[in-house]
């Protein structure tokens, strides 16, 4: 990907609608976002700091369309943040994503992957009110925030998944998620969007589980492995169903870890699960490279609408491993770096906002082909005047 303009994030910012009255307004609502943005790109974690740091650097008024003497205070900030309309901020956020992804050239795969996964904002939060859950879909490959719904405490992250969905164009993509939004509703519904799904299944799906187990497991657990293997290749011969095996191994940080994932189409024709085409088993053997103590051995079930012809063994792994871009690209980099779950903000909307601009902050970054975050906000903390000139 190419450092480019983020496709002027701050013409963008202006179709947010301002909760304020006109009479007495001093500082534009686009003019304050942008800012917020600019200071989490140049290393400002909360709007306190934003607010002070601002006013060190005058140059940054102009360069944004402030019209007062001085930037907004940390007050002026709060005030406004917790009364915007959320739904509308998230919606043009995603809009620009969309919009500045379709004006870039960029190289992806074939089958393109979102991972859709929940956070809970650490300290937002009081005895009355309970911690902020945000459901956020990433692009595997980019690492690239597109879009993030709250959950409330009256409901959970099966229907708010389901809006998701809706929130921008997702055809052509390649859902994945956790075991907790495999279900049926949520899969016919990424079928009507026009999009595919590659999802673990665990117990809470008691029936599809046991069916992909069974399955999987050796009949005879006295035979050695090539005995069983035969025996289940010619299971799949006698009824003409598909299976394949894929192996990777990986030597890295003194582990050695071998990751198996085996597809069978045999129970294709047994089940009504909207869309189902195979069935996987996935799993990862770990070991101490210089002792050969064994780490650790998981398996994993699951399900995908991706026929064989469309995602071999070697891709359904791939699309479980880039899974966790979700953790590893947005959530770790919102906690790690911009601190998110230090933040105290708990009122109103104001933990969304402020998790919503972080993600624009990231995106911003990826966009221009920054890859290294840390090492990207020392150098716009330095020269702030850089990363306003990124997003106009």
């Amino acid at each position: 990907m190419t450092r480019t303009s983020s496709c002027h994030l701050v013409d963008m910012l202006a179709e947010v609608p301002d909760p304020r009255k006109k009479k007495g307004l001093r500082h534009p609502l686009a003019s304050m976002l942008a800012l917020t943005v600019v200071g989490l790109l140049c290393g400002q974690r909360s709007y306190t700091q934003l607010a002070k740091w601002a006013r060190l650097h005058p140059a940054l008024r102009n360069a944004l369309g402030f019209t007062a003497k001085q930037t907004p205070a940390a007050s002026t900030f709060h005030y406004l943040y917790r009364r915007l309309d959320i739904a509308t901020v998230e919606k043009t956020l995603t809009q620009w994503t969309t919009q500045t992804l379709a004006s870039l050239r960029i190289s992806t795969s074939n089958l393109k992957g979102l991972a859709i996964d929940g956070k809970t904002l650490g300290n937002s939060h009081t005895e009355d009110v309970r911690r902020t859950h945000l459901l956020a879909a990433v692009f595997h490959e980019l690492g690239i925030p597109v879009a993030e719904c709250a959950v409330s405490e009256k409901t959970n992250e099966i229907p708010v998944s389901i809006e998701l969905l809706k929130a921008f164009d997702v055809s052509g993509l390649v859902i994945t998620t956790d075991a907790l939004l495999t279900q049926r509703k949520f899969c016919q519904q990424i079928l009507d969007a026009q999009a595919d799904y590659c999802l673990p299944v665990k117990a809470n799906q008691k029936q599809l589980y046991e069916d992909i187990r069974d399955l999987f497991e050796p009949l005879d657990e006295t035979d050695p492995p090539e005995v069983e293997h035969r025996r289940f290749e010619n299971l799949h011969a006698e009824v003409g169903a598909h299976l394949q095996t894929y192996t990777n191994t990986e030597d890295a940080k003194g582990r050695i870890t071998t990751r198996t994932l085996t597809t069978s189409t045999l129970l294709t024709e047994h089940t009504d699960w909207p869309g189902l085409q195979q069935v996987y088993q996935y799993t990862t053997h770990q070991k101490q490279k210089s002792t050969a103590h064994v780490k650790g051995f998981h398996v994993q079930y699951g399900i995908t609408s991706l026929s064989p012809e469309r995602a071999s063994a070697a891709d359904l792994l791939k699309l479980r491993r880039q899974h966790w871009t979700i953790e590893n690209k947005l959530h770790w980099i919102r906690d790690a770096v911009f601190q998110e779950d230090a933040s105290t903000v708990r009122t109103g909307v104001l933990p969304q906002v402020m998790a919503a601009l972080r993600n624009t902050a990231i995106s911003v970054l990826r966009f221009t082909g920054h890859t290294k975050i840390t090492d990207a906000l020392q150098l716009f903390a330095a020269k702030p005047i850089l990363a306003v000139n990124i997003i106009k």
